[in-house]
């Protein structure tokens, strides 16, 4: 043996060695896994923890460096630190690399493989003459003499022996084929759930936005509410005493101070309520007394958006990314159809492989061979059978689901749309109650005068107007906010091209 076989056969023995080493060092880690599985769930339930209280104790101040919001700002803020679009951008990469990976299994197949045999004899033919290899050796021109005069050299009864092949199947490139196509529409389908989280994200940052804004500025107002309702109530006690104003009007007033103290706790919890949606979308700390607390800024627009219900349902069939979705989920149950197809054929295989035998009794120690093999197994044969019913029951299922899939959404929007029209009709009527108890407390303060009942009539006024302003007011915040939540129903608030195949 020369010395560059020596060194090459040392080396396939080191390499085979360390892989067998770290097989043996991962079943380990397999088996021992169970014994630290407790302190990974302390490690994840920890992790966990930490995550949610600094998303709860990061002020917005050192996100944005100031402490009033604009709409732009919590819609930017939500979509770079939302932790839901962040996984789904993560599954967005995880799919796009599994799908790269059913296209490599198109390729060949090169692989290694080093084994070390232990015969349980020597294994070798009386003779070494070709044909005659059965024949016992026997002197030579004897009666019945065969030409063997030796016996065929042995082999070693424990050797290594290493194989490199090249392997191409057209059966399994054609299954990969199918998969790596599915593996893109999972692609796909996961780039339109991220669209939908945003889609969702930005409804559920704009809807608590301007119901917060709206709350913001009644917040005020509610608490001047109640104050001149409480003066309306002790003046009508006072002329009450005097048999100046009537027992039911007594009570008129004792019911318009306990409605104006309930509309502020209503106000009060709807502030800390929303407050706390926008903040946890966002990832800030929805406290605001602290110094570094956020509070929000802008106008509340009247909304002009019109359009007919059967419109905007067709414009959210057009635009959600769940029709998509389904569209995805349909072409990949045509793919495992195929693949079933496939399943059908015999598989075929063509290789190339060079051999290496340690065996110190052979004299050509390695060869090559090239070759082209047909399997065709009969239980994953009838196995297929079933496989195949339910992979053409699967695609039936998923081209039903295309349509009930847009009539969810049709639905959807429709309610979306019917809260929206109603919110605007009440903002109407808000605003045409708000304009009559104008001109009343106009009126109201014209008669006003030093005695005690057109002062009060003046504060009823007043109270009244300043109600009208808050219903208004808040119907204006709620038509704003359904517009948002119509708007993300219609997925017209987030869109994103499609990425490169």
């Amino acid at each position: 043996m020369t010395r560059t076989a020596r060194r090459l056969d040392r080396i396939l023995s080191h390499l085979v060695l360390l892989l067998a080493s770290l097989t043996i060092c991962s079943c380990q880690s397999l088996l021992f896994s169970r014994s630290g599985s407790d302190d990974l769930v302390h490690l994840a339930v920890a992790k966990a923890a930490s995550v949610s209280l600094k998303s709860r104790s990061t002020p917005a101040v050192t996100v944005t460096g100031k402490n009033s919001l604009t709409l732009e700002d919590c819609t930017g803020i939500a979509l770079a630190k939302n932790l839901d679009l962040q996984l789904a951008r993560m599954e967005e990469v995880t799919k796009a690399a599994l799908r790269d990976g059913n296209r490599k299994k198109m390729l060949p197949h090169l692989m290694f493989a080093g084994e070390l045999g232990e015969r349980d004899n020597l294994g070798f033919s009386y003779s070494d003459v070709t044909g005659q290899e059965g024949r016992t050796p026997g002197p030579a021109g004897g009666v019945g003499s065969t030409g063997v005069t030796n016996f065929s050299v042995g082999h070693e009864r424990s050797t290594w022996r290493y194989d490199l092949e090249l392997r191409w199947s057209p059966t399994d490139a054609a299954l990969a084929y199918y998969l790596w196509k599915s593996g893109g529409n999972d692609r796909y389908r996961a780039h339109y759930q991220k669209v939908r989280v945003a889609q969702k994200l930005i409804g559920t940052v704009e809807s608590a936005f301007f119901h917060l804004l709206a709350l913001q500025k009644l917040l005020p107002m509610a608490v001047r509410l109640k104050t001149l309702r409480n003066k309306v109530l002790k003046e009508t006690e006072h002329l009450y005493e005097k048999n100046m104003k009537t027992v039911e009007d007594y009570q008129l007033a004792n019911q318009g101070f306990l409605r104006s103290a309930r509309t502020l706790l209503a106000i009060q919890d709807g502030f800390e309520r929303q407050r706390n949606i926008l903040a946890t979308a966002m990832r800030l700390s929805p406290e605001y007394r602290v110094k570094c607390g956020f509070y929000v800024t802008g106008e509340l627009p009247a909304p002009v958006f019109r359009a007919d219900i059967p419109q905007l349902e067709m414009t959210a069939v057009r635009n959600r990314p769940e029709s998509y979705e389904a569209g995805l989920n349909h072409l990949n149950s045509i793919n495992d159809v195929h693949r079933t197809i496939v399943k059908y054929f015999p598989k075929f295989s063509g290789y190339w492989r060079y051999t290496r035998d340690k065996d110190k009794f052979l004299y050509n120690k390695d060869w090559k061979e090239v070759g082209v093999r047909a399997t065709f197994d009969l239980t994953d044969w009838l196995t297929n059978l079933d496989e195949s019913k339910a992979a053409k029951t699967n695609s039936a299922k998923a081209e039903g689901e295309v349509s009930a899939v847009a009539l969810g959404i049709t639905s959807q929007v429709r309610e979306a749309a019917l809260r929206y029209y109603r919110s605007v009709r009440e903002l109407a009527n808000a605003e045409a109650s708000a304009k009559i108890s104008g001109k009343v407390l106009e009126t109201a303060k014209l008669r006003a005068g030093s005695d005690d009942i057109t002062r009060l009539a003046l504060l009823q006024a007043e109270a009244n107007s300043l109600m009208e302003q808050i219903d208004r007011i808040q119907a204006l915040g709620a038509a704003n906010a359904n517009l948002a939540e119509l708007k993300a129903e219609m997925g017209t608030n987030y869109r994103e091209p499609q990425p490169a195949s």
